[in-house]
């Protein structure tokens, strides 16, 4: 007889047990850390960092608990009490062999864990302390809930740097500059003339200046610039005249001629009207004679000049001088005691040089001290011909000026505020370098179509020639063809 083969229970073996992963999970209590009612927190915290049997030893310990199935009772020191699949008889041995390690390695995880929580800042210290005041299960039966930990600091400051405007990179032989978008509203500009009046006005001037008694005027304030050789009859009377008179009463200066001595002139009634503008002691006598001798009419001849910056200032220079005498007096007429500023059409430097016989006469300027007559028939001409477009004025100065003045009544003063937009861009940081690179590139690409050019002709010329030559070959074809025509036939 064959032996009876062992029955065995197929369902208490380990192949069968890790195929069904029969695992008996704790009772899920109120805490929030899945721990017992018995456990304390430290135990529940523990259970949360011991590792987990996988596999095989997690179906070896589900076979050795279902063997003898006696009431659970979790540890609260041990980590794999957690788990709720091993008893005390049962799990003795394992605990011997396995506990001691399972402990060390607790011991290092609660270590590490402490120093990453107490040098974490913002939601670690919200969980750490909220683990302080977290009741125990016996206590309360609800848990709380939980408010969410607020943003880290490094993200708000990258959300604040991704809101500014990248900056972008220039290039080493760049340099970044800033230019307007718009025209600024605190520069002035020259006056458009009419051409038509323009020359108008400048054949008046001449015409002004040709008269016998402004000749005089003219030899005394500009006769050391004059080109004369001679000296005539009346200029000798003239000058004996104020020789004599000398001592009594020095003349004042009528005309001006010369960028520097204009510009000095205006610059010096703007300081005396600003020194005098506030001070009333002051004595009318010397705002007479300072009246006399300032400014009235500025003649620039700006078509002419080879370089027009030399008297790019003097818009913005009667601007100024307009604006002081506007706030000496707000209420009379600007128009009628301002500074003008006329620009003479092109052409007209030459034609002005031989009417003050200078040998180069660019702008000029006359004075309030010169003839009455002629200087108030020279305005009414230019009045009529440009209308106010001459008396040159800036609100925004005037206002300025005026606010910064003492006023005994206190003035409503409108200000507006200002609003410059500029454009980031980059240019060389060695212009002349640059345009000398752009110089030598001109110049070459003009040598290459010189070159393209000559090479062009050279070629039309030698078809011209190929061409002449078949021209000059096909009459001694023709004949050569009618030579055998007749011969054949």
């Amino acid at each position: 007889m064959s032996p009876k083969k062992a029955t065995v229970d197929k369902s208490t073996t380990i192949r069968a047990a890790s195929r069904n992963k029969q695992r008996s999970q704790p009772k899920i209590a109120s805490s929030p850390f899945g721990s017992s009612a018995n456990a304390s927190l430290a135990s529940s915290l523990s259970s949360l960092f011991s590792p987990q049997p996988h596999g095989k030893d997690a179906a070896l310990a589900s076979l050795l608990a279902s063997s003898s199935k006696p009431p659970v009772k979790l540890g609260q020191a041990s980590g794999l009490a957690a788990f709720g699949s091993f008893s005390q008889p049962q799990t003795q041995a394992l605990d011997t062999s396995v506990g001691r390690n399972l402990d060390d390695r607790l011991k290092e995880k609660r270590k590490d864990v402490q120093s990453k929580t107490s040098n974490a800042s913002g939601p670690a210290n919200y969980q750490k302390d909220g683990a302080k005041q977290e009741p125990t299960p016996s206590s309360s039966t609800h848990a709380q809930p939980e408010i969410p930990p607020s943003p880290p600091k490094d993200r708000m400051q990258k959300h604040a740097k991704a809101s500014i405007a990248a900056v972008p990179r220039i290039p080493a032989n760049r340099k970044p500059v800033f230019r307007p978008v718009l025209a600024s509203s605190t520069a002035v500009s020259w006056p458009e003339m009419p051409v038509a009046g323009s020359k108008v006005v400048l054949h008046t001037l001449l015409e002004i200046l040709a008269e016998s008694d402004v000749e005089p005027i003219l030899f005394r304030d500009l006769g050391r610039r004059s080109r004369r050789s001679s000296k005539t009859a009346d200029s000798t009377s003239v000058e004996k005249m104020h020789v004599d008179g000398e001592a009594e009463h020095v003349a004042s200066v009528q005309v001006l001629a010369g960028i520097n001595s204009i510009t000095r002139a205006i610059e010096g009634d703007i300081a005396y009207d600003l020194a005098h503008l506030q001070s009333e002691a002051s004595a009318s006598k010397s705002k007479e004679e300072s009246l006399l001798t300032s400014v009235r009419v500025v003649f620039v001849c700006r078509h002419d000049l080879p370089q027009p910056a030399l008297v790019a200032h003097l818009p913005m220079l009667v601007t100024a001088r307009n604006a002081v005498l506007h706030a000496c007096g707000p209420d009379q007429d600007l128009v009628a005691r301002g500074v003008l500023l006329f620009a003479l059409p092109s052409g007209s430097e030459r034609l002005l040089a031989d009417a003050l016989n200078l040998r180069r006469a660019s702008i000029i300027a006359l004075t309030r001290a010169f003839s009455t007559h002629h200087l108030m028939h020279l305005l009414s001409v230019i009045q009529r011909e440009t209308d106010s477009l001459c008396c040159l004025r800036a609100n925004w100065l005037e206002t300025a000026i005026l606010s910064a003045t003492y006023t005994a009544s206190p003035s409503l003063l409108l200000q507006q505020p200002p609003s410059i937009k500029l454009l980031r861009t980059s240019q060389p940081a060695d212009l002349n370098a640059c345009k000398a690179a752009k110089r030598t590139r001109r110049k070459e690409r003009s040598s290459s179509w010189k070159k393209k050019k000559m090479a062009a002709l050279q070629q039309v010329k030698s078809l011209k020639a190929d061409l002449a030559r078949c021209k000059a070959r096909q009459p001694k074809a023709n004949k050569a063809k009618l030579r055998e025509k007749h011969v054949s036939g």
